[in-house]
This record gives C-alpha cells, structure tokens and sequence, in this order.
C-alpha cells in the first residue's frame, strides 16, 4: 500500500495495476484515487471504459486498449470483478499473451475479490504492474481510523469508546464512515464523543442485534430474546437473515470456544477466523453459556430448519421463533 501512495504522490504510475481484497472502501476509494490521477485535466467520458462479467470481451478490451487517447495523455480500462484470477479461464490465458504489448498511453485496472497467486495473470502482473491487497483493517486499525477521521472534524474519542462504536455499528468502512459523519454533525457543539452520544444516534448493525439476541437466548430469558426478535422483524429484517446470521454466531461462538481451549489468545483466535479481536471477546462470553454440545446442536437444528424453510415445509417467521424459543 505504501508503493501505491507513492505513486499517487508523485504521479508517477504503472501500465496495469491488480487490486483486490474484500475491504471494498479502501478499494474504491484507491481506484478513485488512481482513476482521477491518471485522468486529471481531461474528460474521463472520452478517455474511460469499463468492463465487468457481464461484457468481458477480450478483443472488445483490447481494441480498447490499443485506442489512443483523446486530447490526453492517458486512457484507463477498468476490468472489474470478471474473475480472471481464479480457476481456468480461456479469457485470462489470452490476456497473458498480449497485456504485456498495451501502449504506454494506457492503464488497465483489474479488480477482484480474491485471487489465486499461482495463475499466470496474477505472476505477470505482480511482476510487471503493481498488485494492491485490501483485505480487513485489524481492531487497533479500526479504532486509530475512526480516531483520525473524527480529529479531522475537530472532535476527540476515547479508545473505549471507539471500541463500543465498533461494536455497535459493525466493522465495515463504509457503514462506519456513514455513522461518523452522523456522530459529527449530531456533536458539532461538542468536543468528545461519548458512548450516550452513540447509543442515541447511530444505527446499531444486525450483527450487533444478533449479538444481543443470542445473550439473551445463552441467558435462558425468552421473553427478551422474543421481544428482540419480533423487533427485528417490525424493522424489516427478514427472518431468512436473521436465521443466516443466528448459524454465523453460534459457529463463531464454537470456533472461539475449540480453539480458547487449545490455549490460542484472542489475537490469535481472531486472525484464525478472520474476525476482530473484540468480537473474539464477545463469543467467548456469549460461549460461557452455552456448550460444546449446546452449539452443536443449535448448529444442527438452524440448518435444518433454514432447508425447511426453502423447501416451504416451513414459514420462515415462525420456523425461526421456535429456534429462538427452544435455546432460551
């Protein structure tokens, strides 16, 4: 990441360029950084093409390629998420052959979500272009972004309390940058964000209702784990969803307990199952409650009634009340 801020602060760029991960708001905010870069003082409509899966043409990319610039010195192709960096794929062998011959003029920008390392693309590209990985931010990350980004507005957070922000509106960048701002504008006459100021006004994820559910369910208090449930579905979660992220947790919550007890820290535990330290925390407290064999068994009955439901034996709404019902 530090080689592609460079290039940006230098205008200084290579000819094709491979971005992936699964963070897609650091992803999307670099590409918009890179595409006005390489475009800057001319018109983006005449000198810009796009593809994706759906028109993933390799001699319509091509003769988009080998076409000069109009009134530029730059053209940019954007080939995203058409999976040519995975599995066999014809489109991908014949791009190998002839990506090495793109005019100088030109810069093509591949984009995916996950790739294999081992695919002649990939090697060529990370030998010659430049490859970029954005993949998840860790909690210390998270908590020093959401820092900046609020001492930038002129406010001020304590680590604990970004900590609780985190936990309320979930982990994704896009969805924290939305609530910050909402956290700025709620706190313009005030210097520090509190947690009385988050739990007012922003808007708590469905993996932190989940998270509440399934407390209250470890809890043996079924009228509280009903009454979240019910209010789930007034706020229009469809009982699919919620029945999805119901296996999630408790998975998570088996997965944190195994490997707790073969002596792996939270860090650990956490980069094992790819999630954040603070969520590690969560399970593990949640998993108090609840056994191996309770897990295992909630695992087993979630995933039976979800085929019920797809199979119409069963009304979602109801199927997932008596799940909720049976384990609080």
């Amino acid at each position: 990441m530090k080689g592609l801020k460079k290039q940006l602060q230098n205008n200084e760029y290579n000819n094709v360029y491979l971005f992936y991960g699964e963070e897609k708001y650091l992803l999307d905010m670099y590409l918009k950084k890179l595409i006005d870069g390489l475009l800057v003082d001319t018109d983006p409509t005449m000198n810009y093409d796009y593809f994706d899966k759906s028109n993933m043409s390799v001699d319509k990319l091509f003769d988009a390629i080998e076409t000069l610039p109009f009134f530029a010195e730059r053209r940019v192709i954007v080939v995203s998420y058409a999976k040519l960096f995975k599995g066999k794929n014809n489109n991908s062998n014949t791009i190998v052959d002839r990506i090495t011959d793109i005019p100088e003029s030109t810069t093509v920008i591949f984009l995916e979500e996950e790739i294999d390392k081992r695919s002649k693309l990939y090697k060529l590209i990370n030998k010659n272009g430049y490859v970029a990985s954005f993949t998840k931010m860790s909690e210390n990350d998270l908590v020093k972004w959401v820092g900046q980004k609020l001492h930038g507005s002129g406010k001020k957070i304590e680590k604990s309390v970004a900590l609780h922000f985190l936990k309320t509106v979930g982990t994704d960048m896009a969805s924290i940058n939305n609530e910050l701002e909402k956290v700025v504008m709620y706190c313009k006459d005030k210097d520090v964000v509190t947690k009385e100021v988050i739990d007012e006004i922003c808007t708590r994820s469905i993996e932190n209702k989940i998270f509440e559910l399934v407390s209250a369910m470890g809890q043996n208090r079924r009228e509280r784990a009903v009454l979240l449930y019910h209010d789930m579905i007034i706020a229009k979660e469809p009982p699919g969803r919620i029945l999805f992220m119901l296996i999630r947790q408790f998975r998570l919550i088996l997965q944190s307990k195994l490997l707790q007890q073969k002596g792996l820290s939270e860090r650990d535990i956490g980069s094992r199952i790819k999630i954040a330290p603070f969520i590690v925390r969560e399970c593990l407290r949640q998993g108090r409650n609840l056994t191996v064999d309770n897990l295992k068994e909630a695992l087993k009955d979630c995933l039976e009634t979800d085929s019920n439901i797809k199979i119409g034996k069963i009304d979602a709404r109801i199927g997932v009340e008596v799940i909720i019902m049976k384990y609080s």
